[in-house]
């Protein structure tokens, strides 16, 4: 039974992150249940799971601009794959450790290495260290 009790105070908590992310937004709870059911199937936040409830509190992060944070000229057909994979590793990042990720993460890891002054402007030799880094930081902390 002890197992038990902090999967549910973890689930209360999830339930209450999600909640205050609608708030932060401007989410009412008619629209909350709307999203919770779009995304779940579910009704209700008490009837998702960790990872359901990780999803919808995904989902309200990242928002209508995804994990970029600012918004991109088209990238180049050589770039593009690389940005897109910089995005998707933030956003593992968040699922992983609970924090967002902007493109501000990766911009400091550029700079930090010398490859770039911000990813906007790296090239796609400096894009695949920045995702190297990206992949390195997320098994770290996945071990964790």
């Amino acid at each position: 039974m002890a197992a038990s009790a902090p999967l549910a105070v973890l689930l209360a908590k999830r339930r209450s992150a999600v909640c205050a992310a609608c708030a932060k937004i401007g989410i009412d709870e008619d629209e909350r249940r709307l999203l919770v059911k779009n995304l779940t199937g579910h009704t209700s936040l008490k009837d998702c799971t960790m990872g359901q409830l990780s999803e919808v509190l995904d989902h309200l992060n990242r928002g209508k601009g995804g994990y970029a944070g600012r918004k991109r000229t088209t990238p180049t057909a050589d770039r593009g794959p690389l940005l897109a994979k910089i995005d998707a590793l933030l956003a593992e990042l968040h699922r992983v450790t609970g924090e967002v990720h902007t493109l501000k993460y990766a911009d400091a890891i550029a700079k930090r290495n010398g490859w770039a002054e911000c990813v906007d402007f790296a090239d796609p030799v400096a894009l695949k260290h920045i995702v190297g880094a990206l992949s390195r930081t997320l098994q770290f902390k996945q071990a964790k």
